[in-house]
């Protein structure tokens, strides 16, 4: 689940999913969360042994305030807290997603600085929870030191931030910058993300340099809601030889009938360095919507890639609860 949407729902006034617990004088002060728990079946290739596990996927509570500084214009800050499964660690890992300050002009935008979520954490068409396999996205989507700006009219939108040390405390200069640029018209929704990092994770092991983009279309109509994306991530290890070089292709259908929504979605993915990385993938999600704030979510997947071992289907039941 893309952690941003959320801090965004903050962020936004009037949001059905945050409380305002304090309002007097030009400040506001709303608050919101989630919590959201699987039953998870990871994908299982053959002479592998994965099992089956109860999972918490995220626990998120974010804090918002607005202060008055003059008509029109506000300032600012957040602060926002994840709780995330973490094997390595029997009680998990809680972490501080965003502490950041800022200003919001009312027909200019927001900047913000500080601990904060990229502006590629959006990026992605999927509607799978945890079944989806190679889809477009980079390794790290937060920073440390993110200066953010943030553009919306309704019609048009453009997003921008700059990491100016994701390494920070380290004689490593890892900075990224990443961007999208959007438009809006009746059902339809186009918006291209890019992104560049140099010295920056490039897997859960491994740092050096990547650029990639993603181009989404989306297209609502009535019940049914459709989508299409194509996307290319190219990594350079730290001695400088490219470890990943992918196309990605996304395509997503989906038919809402009263509070339950049925999609499906493939995925395409063909890597230049490994063919072990070139692979099809194809899920099914169904999600029952309880009321605004509670929805429960069944899905399945399948996945096939040219190193000629199977994967056994994975599949995943959860529950998410927003307040």
């Amino acid at each position: 689940m893309k952690k941003t949407l959320i801090a965004l729902a903050v962020l936004a006034a009037g949001s059905a999913s945050a409380a305002e617990i304090y309002n007097q004088d030009g400040v506001a002060v709303t608050v919101a969360g989630a919590g959201e728990v699987q039953l998870m079946q990871a994908y299982e290739q053959d002479g592998t042994d994965v099992s089956t596990k109860l999972r918490i996927d995220d626990m998120q509570l974010n804090t918002h305030g607005t202060i008055e500084v003059a008509e029109g214009l506000s300032a600012v800050v957040g602060l926002d807290f994840t709780f995330e499964d973490d094997s390595s660690a029997s009680k998990g890992n809680v972490q501080t997603d965003g502490s950041y300050v800022g200003f919001a002009y009312t027909d200019y935008g927001t900047i913000t600085y500080g601990r904060q979520y990229l502006i590629t954490d959006d990026s992605g068409i999927g509607a799978d929870f945890e079944t989806g396999k190679n889809q477009y996205g980079q390794e790290t989507t937060v920073g440390k030191d993110v200066i953010k700006y943030v553009y919306d009219n309704g019609t048009f939108y453009f997003g921008l931030s700059h990491d100016l040390d994701e390494s920070e405390g380290t004689t490593i200069d890892a900075t990224s910058t990443d961007g999208r640029i959007g438009f809006r018209y009746e059902g339809l929704d186009a918006r291209l993300y890019i992104y560049s990092g140099d010295d920056v994770d490039i897997s859960s092991t491994a740092t050096g340099d990547e650029d990639s983009f993603n181009l989404e279309v989306t297209y609502e109509m009535d019940a049914f809601n459709f989508g299409a994306s194509y996307g290319q991530t190219e990594q350079d290890n730290t001695a400088g030889v490219e470890v990943t070089d992918r196309d990605i292709i996304e395509l997503v259908g989906s038919y809402t009938m009263d509070k339950t929504t049925f999609s499906l979605g493939y995925v395409h993915n063909d890597d230049n360095t490994s063919v072990s990385n070139d692979g099809d993938n194809l899920y099914g999600v169904v999600v029952y919507k309880m009321n605004a704030n509670v929805r429960t979510y069944a899905e399945v997947g399948f996945y096939d890639d040219d190193s000629n071992k199977d994967y056994d289907p994975a599949y995943t039941l959860g529950m998410e609860v927003k307040f």
